[in-house]
């Protein structure tokens, strides 16, 4: 390597986006992070789609920037919830006297699978099917992000459905049991104890009965003392 060489090669990074806890959807989040940095670049979008929403740390949004830069790139998406890793780019030196012509990327369409040289490296189109393959999978993302949504969605609302047919359950459960407790005489705004109550009544038909019986009950007579004395004569001669 010749002086010239090192003096021009500076070590770059690249910012990776690690995850993030914010609570928004993944759209408005890419929206946030594109006003943020006054970047609207559809390769900024679908890099930072693309990392979002799969959150597996493999996905730099910039590349081959300083130190200086994506530490405060990295310092904004802070503000934002979104976590993010510097690392050391992958940096290729020649050397002086092996030269090697570069090998001609292959590019895949997402679309048909037809294989084509790779002349772009941002929305390439495919030969076969003219699909653009970028546009093509930011679409099944975002096609991704909005059933993830939907499902979510779904899923509170049955929640939400359930929990209110039991609470109406529970409320006519207990407007049946308050009218029962009305009619049998104890109603919950009364402060007496149920068992009283009944221990009152049965007292009370012991004592109606007992009165009864004592009312029917034959009177004794009782007997004449003339009629005594003149029995005890009559015994004596």
């Amino acid at each position: 390597m010749s002086e010239s060489q090192a003096i021009e090669i500076q070590e770059l990074f690249d910012l990776v986006v690690t995850g993030h806890r914010s609570e928004k959807s993944v759209e408005a989040l890419v929206r946030d992070v594109l006003d943020l940095l006054d970047d609207h670049s559809p390769y900024l979008e679908f890099k930072l789609s693309d990392a979002l929403l799969f959150n597996n740390g493999m996905v730099s949004i910039r590349e081959n920037i300083t130190e200086a830069e994506a530490q405060a790139l990295s310092e904004q998406l802070q503000t934002l919830a979104i976590h993010c890793a510097i690392r050391p780019t992958l940096q290729l030196v020649p050397k002086d006297d092996e030269i090697n012509p570069p090998t001609a990327a292959l590019y895949t369409c997402p679309a048909c699978k037809h294989t084509q040289v790779q002349t772009k490296e941002i929305n390439e189109k495919c030969e076969a099917c003219g699909v653009i393959g970028d546009h093509f999978l930011r679409s099944q993302r975002m096609k991704e992000a909005v059933e993830m949504e939907r499902q979510k969605y779904d899923n509170e609302l049955a929640k939400s459905i359930k929990e209110a047919h039991q609470r109406a359950q529970q409320e006519e459960s207990d407007a049946l049991y308050r009218e029962a407790r009305r009619q049998l005489g104890a109603d919950e705004t009364s402060n007496s104890d149920p068992k009283l109550k009944i221990a009152a009544v049965i007292a009370a038909i012991g004592i109606g009965i007992a009165a009864l019986y004592m009312f029917n009950k034959p009177a004794t007579e009782t007997p004449d003392p003339s009629a005594i004395a003149a029995t005890e004569a009559a015994a004596a001669k």
